[in-house]
């Protein structure tokens, strides 16, 4: 079972897969309507700026333990993990739906649907084992993940 830190990052993984999507819709949704309220920008501005403020706190405190310059290879995070293997499902076809409008027609991936990716991205996101930043081994040299 996951620690409590990794379910905190599993929980902000999982919030913004699913409510960024959300709140673009809504945005999108307020900038063609006549009623667009004058301090929506600055309230997205106030929200996000808290976010930078938390994002800092916590580069600061992996600073302090000295973690912060811990190189991570960038194909090998979760969301990249997960790109790779929606790409992979897109092009080979799977999963695959068959046209019940003609069953003759050759099976269309699912995947080529914005919303079943988005699904598929977030159950991805909320099973994933999360790394935890810890000092290098002195005698090898590499970043552990507990």
């Amino acid at each position: 079972m996951p620690s409590s830190p990794a379910h905190t990052v599993l929980f902000l993984r999982t919030y913004r897969e699913a409510a960024l999507p959300i709140y673009s819709g809504m945005v999108d949704e307020l900038c063609g309507s006549p009623y667009l309220p004058f301090q929506l920008a600055t309230t997205l501005e106030d929200i996000g700026q808290h976010f930078l403020r938390l994002a800092e706190q916590v580069n600061g405190e992996l600073e302090r333990r000295g973690l912060l310059d811990a190189e991570v290879d960038a194909d090998l995070t979760v969301e990249a993990r997960i790109e790779n293997l929606l790409g992979w499902m897109c092009e080979s076809g799977l999963p695959s739906l068959m046209n019940a409008d003609d069953p003759s027609a050759p099976p269309v991936s699912m995947l080529k649907h914005e919303a079943v990716r988005d699904a598929v991205r977030l159950a991805l996101v909320m099973t994933q084992s999360l790394p935890v930043a810890v000092r290098p081994v002195a005698s090898i040299g590499q970043v552990t993940q507990i």
